[in-house]
């Protein structure tokens, strides 16, 4: 029975073993081709693994199936998004929240894709529902964070910024985005001190930090040096 493998398949994909996982997919589908779960399971592994091209012909396949398929339609926009195509994105992205407006998952990617067109102010809207589905969604208030430092608002920037950190503490990128804009105010000091909390939970910052032309003022501080050591 096609459950069975779709059942099988998950069980593997929940171990990492996705070469196994797709097969078994691949089988469900040879029982049932008709089968839109395993499709969207297909898809899934596929995205997983890279192949993104193959991921959205597999979830194009779900829907056509199973039109009202909202995680999907989401899934397509998230994989869309990877491709760089926005545009598209925002529409399979705006299909799954037509079909399911609880979906934060949808308004979060929704609001990343909107980011990435520079549609700024949109994107502030799409992030602040998820934050409103989900209070405590750190990536969304980091990436509401993150659009109003591209927006140069960057008191309510550091405001966004610090709640995800007051949900996430270890969070490595939003130190490291919270550094950046209090540089743009000229808080050094509270910039160092973001910069160090970085570097704690991911010692990569330190190479990234001497690259990033965002911190070049830094770059002869004796106290980010010591960061550096």
């Amino acid at each position: 029975m096609p459950e069975d493998y779709i059942d099988l398949g998950n069980k593997l994909e929940k171990h990492g073993h996705l070469d196994q996982a797709l097969n078994a997919f691949e089988n469900a589908l040879q029982a049932e081709p008709g089968n839109a779960d395993a499709w969207f399971s297909k898809a899934r592994i596929l995205s997983r693994m890279e192949s993104f091209d193959e991921a959205i012909k597999s979830y194009d396949q779900a829907i056509a199936l199973r039109p009202d398929f909202a995680k999907a339609w989401c899934n397509k926009g998230i994989v869309l998004g990877v491709l760089d195509s926005d545009q598209e994105a925002v529409a399979a992205l705006d299909k799954a929240i037509g079909l399911d407006p609880k979906m934060i998952e949808a308004w979060y990617n929704k609001g990343l894709a909107l980011r990435d067109l520079e549609r700024y102010d949109e994107a502030i809207k799409m992030f602040d529902q998820a934050i409103k589905l989900d209070a405590e969604f750190n990536d969304a208030w980091y990436s509401k964070g993150v659009t109003l430092r591209h927006m140069q608002k960057h008191d309510e920037a550091i405001a966004a910024l610090n709640k995800s950190l007051e949900i996430y503490s270890d969070d490595g990128d939003a130190w490291y985005e919270l550094a950046r804009v209090q540089l743009f105010k000229g808080d050094v000091g509270g910039s160092l001190q973001s910069l160090a909390k970085a570097i704690e939970n991911d010692e990569d910052y330190k190479e990234n930090v001497t690259q990033d032309e965002d911190f070049q003022s830094l770059w002869e501080n004796p106290d980010l040096k010591k960061l550096l050591v």
